[in-house]
């Protein structure tokens, strides 16, 4: 046999002896116990759901970084509030009449935050709307009333609050998109480079309608002055168009401003883009944005009404407990009540300072919970309005 034909042999042998082999491994394989695989997975159900996605709201504002940060937002408002009612303290009756000024806008705000924390309270949804639409009315009276006191008062009150809400709001965005916990670089460094974008953003449009009210108002001193009314009553119906434009312009203003701080905090732009951004999305998908901002009404109704409630249930337990095997003293320490010695007088102080505490960190996590939760309405509008994934946040590269 030639050194070709037995080089062939040996091939076909060699083939021969690996198709037995498929064929025993194939028929061992019918012998295994077949697993059946699940075609549809629970994570293949909601993945595609927005609102699913959104649920994770109340956790996330529950976290520790930002729930100290809405504590000392809460803490640095009513800091400010309360330094300028001690800077008008005086004797002078210009300086009564700021205090009294002041001292007004705080019991209108002071109700008005009263009745939407008993409406969390009581699981009220339409106690807090109507609570929201009565601290709006509170603002447009005190701009109306006081135009001086809210612009000494606005301007601080908006830059910590801004800032705040915008170092929570980039915290809950790059841990809800990136599934990591930002650094302070990332929030609070990065809220600070930018106070004056997210003041600008926030009160720019009401500067733009004021200044359109008090043009409208030059005209109307025509309407004073004999002949010239005749001109005047002829420029109303220009008056009247910017008084249109004014009214559309703060109503969108109010309903596009959950959207602005995040649109800084996840976007990386400037003001006047996140602006445009919030008022666009607003007007492109009106029935969806009030839907989402229902879903998130609800959430915080339940969320927030269960925190109050450990938070105060834990300030009772406690005095009840402390109470359980003292006498009268110990709960007039407590209480506050009766006969306070000096010892007595400061013990309770402290006491209150730990209570005030409790109570701080309430008003921190409904701050949290204002700033997370318009960041996810802000990505879930983003997404369903130009498509964009919900995970995609400005990194910060590139500054």
């Amino acid at each position: 046999m030639c050194v070709t034909s037995r080089a062939r042999f040996d091939y076909d042998i060699g083939m021969s002896d690996q198709s037995t082999k498929n064929d025993a491994y194939s028929q061992g394989s019918h012998d295994l116990p077949r697993v059946r695989q699940p075609k549809v997975l629970l994570s293949d159900l909601t993945s595609d759901l927005l609102w699913i996605r959104v649920l994770r709201a109340p956790a996330l504002a529950l976290a520790p970084s930002r729930l100290i940060s809405g504590a000392i937002c809460a803490f640095l408002l009513s800091l400010i509030l309360q330094i300028t009612v001690l800077l008008t303290a005086s004797d002078t009756e210009s300086l009564n009449g700021a205090s009294s000024e002041i001292q007004s806008v705080g019991d209108r705000f002071g109700y008005s935050s009263m009745r939407l924390y008993e409406s969390f309270r009581a699981f009220d949804p339409l106690g807090v709307v109507y609570s929201v639409g009565n601290s709006a009315y509170a603002i447009r009276d005190t701009v109306i009333e006081s135009p001086l006191i809210s612009l000494l008062l606005g301007i601080p009150l908006i830059a910590v609050l801004a800032s705040c809400g915008c170092a929570i709001s980039r915290s809950a965005a790059i841990e809800f998109a990136q599934g990591r916990y930002a650094s302070r670089d990332d929030t609070i460094g990065y809220s600070l480079q930018r106070i004056r974008q997210l003041v600008g953003a926030v009160i720019g449009p009401v500067i733009f309608c004021v200044c359109i009210l008090l043009l409208i108002g030059l005209g109307g001193l025509l309407l004073s002055v004999p002949v010239l009314d005749v001109v005047g009553s002829i420029l109303y119906a220009f008056g009247l168009a910017l008084g249109i434009l004014a009214t559309i312009v703060l109503m969108l203003h109010v309903f596009a401003l959950p959207l602005i701080v995040p649109a800084l905090a996840v976007e990386g732009t400037d003001g006047f883009d996140a602006i445009q951004r919030s008022y666009a999305y607003v007007i492109g998908k009106p029935l969806r944005y009030l839907l989402y901002s229902s879903l998130f009404v609800l959430l915080g109704v339940v969320s927030i009404a269960v925190f109050t409630m450990l938070a105060q249930g834990s300030i009772e337990m406690t005095d009840w407990a402390s109470s359980l095997f003292t006498n009268d003293a110990a709960t007039r320490v407590l209480t506050g009540g009766g006969e306070l010695g000096a010892t007595k007088g400061t013990a309770h102080s402290i006491i209150s300072i730990w209570r005030a505490v409790v109570e701080l960190a309430i008003a921190g996590y409904v701050i949290s919970f204002y700033f997370t939760s318009s960041t996810l309405l802000y990505l879930v509008i983003r997404r369903i309005c130009d498509g964009q994934d919900m995970n995609e946040v400005w990194d910060g590269v590139g500054e």
